[in-house]
C-alpha cells in the first residue's frame, strides 16, 4: 500500500472530503495537491506528511508503514443503502482497528488464531444453517444453553469486535485478514455502538454466519446469516423444549421470559419460532402487527445497553506493563490513561516515601520515558525538517 493509498484510508475513516482535510491543513495544503498526493502522482516532502498526520490525528509512520495484512470485506448489511462516504468510513474505520489490533498482537508476541474451520462450513439451502450453527457451537464448545456474552466468546475464540459509531442504518460488517501467503490470520465483526443488547447480539451472530458458512451460489447469503444468527443464539431443540412443537398462541410473558433468559429480541424469538415452525402463519402474524401498533420494532420492553469489548485495554495495558510500549501509545488505544498521572509525574518527596526497590522500579521506568520521548524528538525533527526535495507537491 503506497503512501497516496494510505492518506486516502486515514481521510475515509475520519470522514473529511479532500476539502475538509484541507482545512484542517497547518501549514496549508490545497485540496488538488491532496488529490495528486492520494493519486500517489506526487509524494509529500517530511514537512507536509507531517502536517497531513497532525490533521488526521495520526503519527507520520502510520502513514508510511507497510501493512503486514490484506483485508477484505467478506460480507456486509446495510452499506449498499449508505451514501458512498459513509460506507467508505465505515470500512476503513474496520480495517484500521484490525490493523491496530494485530501490530498489539505482533507486539506481545500472541498467535493469531482462526476461530472459524479452515473450510467454512458447506450451506447448500438457507435451512442448513440450523447445521451450521450446531457444528460451530459444537466446535466451540458452547453446550446448547444460552449465550451468556456473544462479545466476549467471540473474543475468547479468536474474532475481534469493533463498535461503529454511526447515526446511520448500519447493522453489522464482517472482515477478514490475511498474511502474506494469502493464509486468513483473523477476523473483525463490525456492529453499531449505539443499538440494544439483543440487537447487538443478532447482529454479531449475524456476521458470525456469515464468516463460517459457505454459501452455494444462487443461496440467499443474507437468508442464510439470519437463520443462523437465530439458531446460534436460540437452538431449536432448546426452542421445541420450551415451546412445544405447534403453537397458533403465545403468550407475551412467555417472550419476555425467552428474551430474558436467551439475549433475543421479542421480533426475533418470534422469527425464530416462526422459521421452525412452532408459530403457525397466523399466530405469527397476529404478533407481527401487535409488535407494529405497540411500537415495539424500535424500542422493546426490557432493553439492556449493548455488550462491550475489553480486549483492547486487557492487550494494551499489559504491553505497557511489559515495557513494549510507551505510554503516548498507550493513549492511542485507551485514551483514558492520557489524563491519568503516571510514574514519571511523581514528586521526589512521594519517590523517597516509596520502599527501594518501588523507588528502583519508578526511576527505571522514568528513565525509559525520558528516552523514549528524546527519540520521539528526533523523529519529529526529522520530519519537520526540510530536506530540499524537489519533485514533491506541497500546495
Amino acid at each position: 500500500m503506497t503512501v497516496g493509498m494510505r492518506i486516502r484510508q486515514y481521510r475515509t475513516a475520519r470522514g473529511f472530503t479532500l476539502s475538509e482535510l484541507a482545512e484542517r491543513m497547518v501549514p496549508p495544503v490545497s485540496k488538488q495537491a491532496l488529490s495528486k498526493f492520494e493519486h500517489d502522482l506526487t509524494t509529500p516532502r517530511p514537512t507536509t506528511l507531517a502536517a497531513i498526520a497532525r490533521a488526521l490525528e495520526v503519527k507520520p509512520s502510520q502513514l508510511i508503514a507497510e501493512p503486514r495484512y490484506e483485508f477484505k470485506v467478506l460480507a456486509h448489511r446495510a452499506l449498499k443503502s449508505l451514501p458512498a462516504r459513509e460506507a467508505a468510513r465505515i470500512e476503513n474505520t474496520v480495517r484500521i482497528e484490525l490493523e491496530r489490533r494485530l501490530g498489539l498482537m505482533d507486539v506481545l508476541g500472541l498467535e493469531h488464531k482462526n476461530p472459524f474451520p479452515s473450510e467454512r462450513i458447506l450451506v447448500s439451502e438457507v435451512s442448513d444453517a440450523e447445521n451450521a450453527a450446531e457444528l460451530l457451537r459444537s466446535a466451540w464448545n458452547l453446550g446448547t444453553g444460552p449465550i451468556a456474552n456473544v462479545v466476549e466468546t467471540l473474543e475468547a475464540k479468536g474474532a475481534h469486535v469493533v463498535d461503529v459509531d454511526t447515526d446511520r442504518s448500519f447493522d453489522g460488517l464482517a472482515v477478514i485478514a490475511a498474511d502474506e501467503s494469502g493464509e486468513r490470520v483473523a477476523c473483525g465483526i463490525a456492529t453499531r455502538s449505539e443499538v440494544t443488547r439483543a440487537r447487538q447480539r443478532m447482529s454479531h451472530a449475524h456476521e458470525t454466519g456469515h464468516l463460517a458458512a459457505d454459501v452455494t451460489e444462487g443461496v440467499d447469503e443474507e437468508q442464510v446469516a439470519r437463520r443462523f444468527a437465530g439458531a446460534f443464539l436460540y437452538p431449536a431443540a432448546a426452542a421445541r423444549e420450551e415451546f412445544g412443537t405447534r403453537r397458533s398462541r403465545i403468550t407475551a410473558d412467555e417472550l419476555f421470559n425467552a428474551k430474558r433468559r436467551w439475549g433475543v429480541s421479542i421480533q426475533g424469538i418470534l422469527y425464530r419460532l416462526h422459521d421452525l415452525g412452532i408459530l403457525d402463519d397466523s399466530g405469527y402474524t397476529w404478533w407481527c402487527r401487535y409488535v407494529n401498533q405497540a411500537g415495539w420494532r424500535r424500542d422493546e420492553p426490557g432493553d439492556e445497553p449493548p455488550e462491550r469489548s475489553t480486549w483492547t485495554g486487557t492487550y494494551a495495558h499489559r504491553a505497557a506493563a511489559e515495557g513494549l510500549i510507551a505510554r503516548e501509545t498507550l493513549a492511542g488505544y485507551v485514551p483514558e490513561v492520557a489524563g491519568r498521572t503516571a510514574p514519571a509525574d511523581l514528586d521526589r518527596r512521594a519517590l523517597m516515601k516509596l520502599p527501594l526497590e518501588e523507588r528502583r522500579r519508578v526511576l527505571k521506568a522514568h528513565a525509559e520515558e525520558v528516552a523514549d520521548e528524546y527519540n520521539r524528538e528526533l523523529d519529529r525533527e526529522w520530519l519537520e525538517a526540510d530536506l530540499g526535495e524537489r519533485g514533491g507537491c506541497d500546495g
